[in-house]
């Protein structure tokens, strides 16, 4: 008779069969023949009408009888059509398959590792090709041996599974196997009783998975380690799934709500969250859903009804699980609170010693003023008019801090602007003078701010009195610029051309004034005089 053997899966999947593998890979049984369905998963004798692929891959006829046997969840399928003789491979103790050649065939045909045992000796009564080939020994040499000689664990430990195989008890084992040049291995072992001759052996299947048992062994370990270091983490740490149920919480979390583990896992997280940081924190979930960190300010349920400010971090973890670290901020939020409340008293405080300093000055320029009427000498009344408007060039500064959100820096912008302009008025010169300013927005501290409107205080008044007397008119530009180095403050106007001498023996103090301030700003000038003055500051930042 023409003889196939097929094994399969209780779903029908292939899994070997006596024909070259390219042949059947990927196959099912219901691919090669019709009325499977009916009979799939069941043991006993049915008539198969073949498909043609299966016609074709055997050259055998339409209809075939079929037998089947259970070995645990997988199936032998014999199939039979019409006389085949087939010879024994060599070696191979002909009695033993005397009556059961498609056995033989499957045996030998397909690669994977197999043996036959003894239950009563323990020894290895045939071994296949794949068996030598994986253990390294001869097959003369594996049959003269027993499975005590390979697998490592005790004599009776191995018994009791060979024992138990036989009397199909025992489908499934995971053994150590010493291979002859003596590496262990790990081995799957699916096992089934069978009758040859009319005797009761054990036929093994067996499969090298020492990589997928070391995989598994370094997966554990690193979810021992991933565990270790979510329990004994600082923060409080949560798992929830797509509902909000509480799936996971590490021991800090137990602590801070004041809960058992069993307890919180019967929770949801509106159950630990008060009403309306539930309902905050559901209307943020779609962003987390989508795969959005979310940072969150919650207040959190203790078991005493204690509402708790936390700080929770959530991302999600996968398609069904998202993963919270909450932090306790009540502390933080108090200290938090505590100074927002001290910096407040400090600015209003600020607020007002600026604006207190800008009233004294503006008193102080007052007093010149009235000792500026008092006087018709020229010289005293323009030393007088000097000096209030460096006074009050120095409560502009206040004025403008006192202004702004931040008392300890100025608008140079707005400072040099009001201050150009007052200055001009002052001299009761804006109709003769016209300023052309282009000052970039930038915020120096007061005690820079205060010697630099010193400077342009100087520089203005020296245009107005020795570069444009009388009624003569002109031009001043004022420019202040940056980059790396710091500011660049460059001032030129277009009137009579005076030089540092003259300055000195006119008695004016301003230049005097206008070094010492550098020096005092770490700066560096220069002053050129021709059709006009040109004065340049580089300020380091």
């Amino acid at each position: 008779m023409n003889q196939w053997i097929i094994l399969h899966s209780s779903e029908g999947r292939i899994l070997a069969m006596n024909l070259p593998e390219s042949q059947w890979e990927g196959k099912t049984i219901g691919d090669l023949f019709n009325g499977t369905e009916a009979i799939l998963g069941q043991s006993g004798t049915a008539a198969l009408r073949c498909k043609p692929e299966f016609v074709s891959m055997t050259s055998s006829e339409p209809d075939v009888v079929a037998k089947w046997k259970r070995i645990r969840d997988q199936y032998w399928l014999e199939l039979t059509t019409s006389s085949d003789s087939g010879a024994y491979p060599e070696n191979f103790p002909k009695d033993l398959f005397s009556n059961d050649l498609p056995f033989r065939q499957v045996f030998e045909t397909n690669q994977a590792i197999k043996w036959i045992l003894d239950p009563e000796t323990g020894g290895i009564v045939y071994a296949n090709e794949a068996a030598s080939l994986f253990y390294g020994y001869s097959r003369e040499e594996l049959m003269s041996m027993k499975i005590t000689d390979i697998n490592i664990l005790s004599q009776e430990v191995v018994y009791e599974a060979v024992h138990s195989a036989a009397i199909e008890s025992r489908h499934y084992s995971l053994f150590k196997h010493r291979l002859k040049n003596g590496e262990i291995r790990e081995m799957e072992i699916y096992t089934g009783p069978i009758r040859l001759n009319g005797k009761i052996l054990v036929f093994s299947i067996l499969y090298d998975v020492t990589d997928r048992v070391e995989a598994v062994k370094k997966l554990e370990e690193s979810e021992k380690k991933y565990r270790s270091i979510v329990e004994n983490a600082s923060d409080a740490i949560v798992i929830t799934d797509r509902g909000a149920r509480l799936l996971e919480v590490n021991r800090r979390f137990e602590e801070l709500l004041d809960y058992s583990k069993e307890e919180l896992l019967s929770f949801k997280l509106e159950d630990v969250l008060d009403t309306n940081s539930w309902r905050e924190t559901s209307e943020i979930m779609p962003n987390l859903i989508v795969g959005r960190p979310v940072t969150l300010q919650r207040k959190l349920k203790s078991k005493s009804g204690t509402l708790i400010d936390c700080e929770i971090n959530a991302v999600l973890l996968d398609s069904d699980k998202a993963m919270g670290i909450v932090r306790d901020v009540t502390e933080r939020n108090r200290i938090t609170e505590e100074l927002e409340k001290s910096l407040a008293e400090k600015e209003v405080m600020l607020q007002e010693i600026h604006h207190r300093v800008k009233n004294n000055l503006q008193v102080i320029a007052s007093l010149l003023g009235l000792q500026y009427e008092n006087y018709e000498d020229p010289t005293i009344r323009s030393a007088l008019l000097e000096s209030e408007s460096r006074v009050k060039s120095m409560a502009l500064v206040h004025s403008e801090s006192y202004r702004s959100d931040n008392f300890t820096e100025v608008d140079l912008k707005n400072y040099f602007y009001s201050l150009s302009f007052n200055l001009i008025r002052t001299y009761e010169a804006s109709q003769r003078i016209m300023l052309d300013l282009e000052i970039l927005p930038s915020k120096v501290t007061v005690e820079k701010a205060i010697p630099l409107g010193l400077i342009l205080n100087e520089l203005l008044t020296n245009s107005v009195k020795y570069g444009f007397p009388g009624e003569r008119k002109g031009k001043i530009r004022i420019r202040l610029e940056s980059d790396e180095r710091g500011y660049l403050l460059k001032y030129e106007d277009d009137g009579l051309s005076y030089d540092r001498d003259f300055l000195e023996r006119s008695g004016s103090i301003g230049l005097q004034l206008i070094d010492i301030l550098t020096r005092q700003l770490r700066a560096k000038s220069d002053f050129k005089t021709g059709e006009g003055i040109k004065f340049t500051l580089r300020i380091p930042e």
